[in-house]
């Protein structure tokens, strides 16, 4: 069985075993954005894991979570985590759905020896229902905090399940596929973006290749630059923070991975048009303090 059927085969297998009796989707425990935590990344979105065998564990701030063969973990929105395996590296698996409003990624993923875990096999999705899979992900994190309803998340669980392996089989939904140099090497973008030392040479180094040789795998693949790529993640994440949190500017600038906050400003005033504090004055969906 290749690696495409594999996926699909593990997305039905935990299907079907979100009907089995007493089956829970679990969470970790509420929690405020740390602007400057010691290790860690987070994610804008909800991030659910379906797990397929031995165990990841999961560190929060202030919380270790074990995730086991056939466990469902959702990692909600602007949470710190570290991901690793435990045990041996040899026959570890487990699957990673996310979401935002235009795309859908979905990944099988096994172990690197020194116990991190590593995409096997990406697909990546697009189209008007990846929104739709988002909001899910959202109601399964509200409802699985409303404990009179935890049947109501293992159900949108089993939704976001089915209507990936619909989006699937629909050619149109498809995205573009990359080498898996390149997917790794956003993922490790993604886990690394409040780092002020990432960098291609950081990258490269991870990835066991010539930093050169990175940028232009990089560029042909995806019609940019890889140092462009960083910086607009940055400034996405900056332009969210800015509006969703209660953050002060320059944590917002910490958790974007700028250790200089004038030259965050810079940047984000370069990117935006405004200051990030005139951008946080001007959302519609600014939070109601504001810490300058």
């Amino acid at each position: 069985m290749g690696l495409a059927e594999d996926l699909r085969f593990h997305l039905r297998e935990c299907y079907r075993g979100l009907l089995e009796p007493g089956v829970r989707v679990r969470l970790p425990q509420p929690q405020e954005i740390i602007p400057k935590p010691p290790v860690g990344h987070f994610h804008l979105r909800a991030e659910l894991f379906l797990q397929i065998s031995q165990t990841t564990r999961f560190q929060f701030p202030g919380e270790t979570l074990d995730l086991g063969p056939s466990g469902v973990l959702i990692v909600p929105s602007r949470v710190y985590h570290v991901e690793t395996v435990v045990g041996t590296a040899q026959g570890f698996q487990n699957l990673v759905l996310y979401a935002d409003e235009a795309k859908l990624t979905c990944h099988l993923a096994d172990s690197t020896p020194t116990g991190k875990p590593r995409i096997d096999y990406p697909e990546q999705l697009r189209g008007p229902d990846c929104a739709l899979v988002a909001s899910w992900l959202e109601g399964a994190v509200h409802a699985c905090r409303d404990l009179s309803a935890p049947e109501v998340a293992v159900d949108l669980v089993r939704s976001i399940i089915g209507m990936t392996l619909r989006l699937l089989d629909l050619p149109s939904a498809r995205g573009e596929e990359e080498p898996l140099t390149v997917v790794r090497c956003r993922q490790m973008i993604h886990e690394s973006l409040g780092d002020p030392l990432l960098s291609v040479a950081s990258l490269g180094q991870r990835l066991g290749c010539n930093p050169d040789y990175l940028s232009h795998l990089f560029r042909t693949s995806r019609g940019e630059r890889l140092t462009a790529y960083i910086e607009e993640l940055r400034m996405l994440r900056a332009a969210e923070l800015l509006e969703l949190t209660v953050l002060s500017c320059k944590e917002v600038a910490w958790a974007s991975g700028y250790g200089n906050q004038s030259y965050f400003i810079r940047c984000f005033r370069r990117r935006w048009g405004r200051s990030p504090v005139e951008y946080r004055q001007r959302s519609p969906r600014a939070g109601s303090e504001i810490r300058p």
